[in-house]
């Protein structure tokens, strides 16, 4: 595998990734005006903000910046001191906002709330990358909805790989699935037939099942919710007999749960805790 994820993952974004996330923040926090601004302040009044890191960590979602300030008709202009994936300590300046005074004010809780979010979910996945750095540590579908790309993008810049992105994706198999198919050879056989070229991932809830899921010959096999006595016996069964299959496992992940697993040597950990147990990371506008 050349890069870091099961499928291609999400190295960038595009405006038309968040555009109307945009769009829809815009209208939430403004949807007639700022009634506190607008009695206040001249729309010819100009200053200065300076985006500044009030936390260490990882920076994420500046990107989304210069799409917002479109919303303000261009009467914002922004300089970047710094990109997305850039370590971040207590000061250091992220980049210059200059224009409207007005607009500026406006925009201020939204563009945060875009950067904060961001720069949180990069920094939860760079710390626990550096910190387990013989794990493959995985993200999960466990996003906001329409934040999906966003939140992979950040995973992806704080180091970490990408999951699956959508459904479309590629195929993991489940109880029910293997139920309605009948067997795992069965189901495993179902979906390498109409989707050759797209990796299969099948989910195991026991040694007994594991026997039958290599004879399937599946491109991944999740370990859910296994003991640690049968995760060394799941490991070991796998890298002896069917050495070509990813290992994956998943289910309630601790730090003490990755402590332990970190003595296997390039497995993978799916962690929903990256994308849905966020803390935002701090950043301020300060307006000069």
């Amino acid at each position: 595998m050349t890069y870091r994820g099961y499928t291609e993952p999400v190295v960038s974004v595009e405006p038309n990734d968040f555009s109307s996330l945009v769009d829809l923040a815009w209208e939430e926090d403004l949807p007639s005006g700022d009634i506190t601004t607008d009695s206040l302040f001249r729309d010819s009044e100009k200053t200065k903000a300076t985006l500044l890191a009030k936390d260490t960590g990882v920076l994420c979602g500046t990107d989304v910046i210069e799409c917002l300030l479109k919303k303000t008709n261009n009467t914002i202009q922004y300089t970047s001191f710094l990109k997305d994936g850039a370590s971040l300590e207590k000061g250091s300046k992220i980049g210059e906002l200059n224009g409207s005074l007005s607009s500026i004010l406006k925009t201020e809780r939204i563009l945060l709330n875009f950067i904060q979010y961001l720069s949180g979910i990069a920094t939860n996945a760079s710390l626990v990358v550096k910190k387990y750095p013989n794990l493959i540590i995985l993200d999960t579908r466990k996003t906001l909805p329409g934040y999906r790309k966003l939140a992979k993008y950040a995973v992806h810049t704080g180091g970490g790989w990408n999951h699956r992105i959508n459904l479309s994706d590629m195929a993991m198999l489940k109880d029910n699935h293997i139920a309605k198919a009948g067997s795992i050879e069965s189901a495993v056989s179902l979906i390498r037939n109409r989707h050759p070229n797209h990796r299969i991932e099948l989910e195991v809830d026991n040694l007994t099942q594991l026997k039958e899921a290599i004879l399937a010959t599946p491109d991944i096999i999740l370990l859910d919710n296994f003991s640690d006595e049968d995760t060394k016996t799941a490991i070991s069964l796998l890298k002896n007999e069917a050495p070509r299959i990813l290992i994956e496992c998943s289910g309630g992940i601790t730090p003490e749960r990755l402590e332990f697993l970190s003595g296997f040597q390039g497995i993978g950990v799916s962690m929903g805790y990256l994308t849905h147990t966020v803390r935002f990371l701090d950043i301020s506008l300060e307006i000069v």
